[in-house]
């Protein structure tokens, strides 16, 4: 029985110095992601991305995954030219970091580019669906990715060009605020405008006295045309994902 045990002894020895190499082979972050960026600026862009994977593989849950998640779609973008393989990335990086800022953004880049790269406008009417469905309304007032995917896909649905949609807007508007009002103006014996329920005017019909307050008002109509309000909100006229 001694002698068996011994047997396998060497065997033992060799997998536990295999283990034990394999540890000490492993790169830290900093290492990984170094290498990446060398390979980058070497222009070598799949080895590159070859060591983001690896980074992703060996610290899925760390602070940088994000970022090189974001590395290896800007790769396939602007070097590769691989847009399918920047939606899967996207993709993968909206799964990993569900609750996260990134993740909305990944999800509006997944539509843009089915959108405005690929012109593949059926994907990219699912793809909008899909990113509203998540993200409906805009909680951050500095963040319009959502207002604009609603616009995205109203444009889509609709047919018509962006400018159309806008000019249609601005029309509406300002059939709104060039509609008459509806003054109900009685004067009391004393001449003091008498007003129905939140209307009041001026009366014109009585001359604005020496020690009134309140002097009184000639806009022209160019003045009234520049009080209208026109609508808020901008399209986005370029790739979310350049900073």
């Amino acid at each position: 029985m001694p002698f068996t045990k011994l047997k396998f002894l060497p065997f033992l020895l060799v997998v536990i110095l295999f283990a034990s190499c394999t540890q000490s082979s492993k790169k830290t972050e900093e290492q990984y992601l170094a290498d990446a960026k060398a390979r980058y600026e070497e222009k070598k862009y799949d080895e590159a991305i070859t060591n983001y994977r690896e980074f992703l593989k060996n610290y899925p849950k760390s602070g940088q995954a994000v970022y090189a998640y974001n590395q290896i779609a800007g790769i396939q973008i602007e070097n590769l030219k691989d847009h399918l393989g920047a939606i899967n990335t996207y993709k993968e990086l909206a799964a990993s970091s569900p609750d996260s800022k990134e993740a909305k953004q990944s999800l509006f880049m997944v539509a843009f580019i089915y959108d405005e790269t690929l012109k593949d406008k059926e994907n990219a009417k699912q793809a909008y669906k899909v990113f509203l469905q998540k993200y409906p309304t805009d909680t951050d007032p500095n963040d319009k990715m959502s207002e604009s995917a609603k616009t995205m896909l109203d444009v889509l649905e609709s047919g018509k060009s962006i400018e159309d949609m806008i000019q249609e807007k601005i029309n509406k508007m300002g059939d709104s605020a060039m509609s008459p009002v509806d003054l109900d103006i009685k004067d009391d014996p004393s001449g003091t405008p008498q007003s129905g329920t939140n209307k009041s005017t001026p009366n014109t019909s009585d001359p604005v006295k020496k020690d009134s307050k309140v002097p009184p008002t000639n806009k022209t109509s160019e003045e009234n045309k520049n009080a209208m309000t026109t609508p808020q909100g901008e399209i986005p006229g370029g790739d979310p994902a350049k900073k």
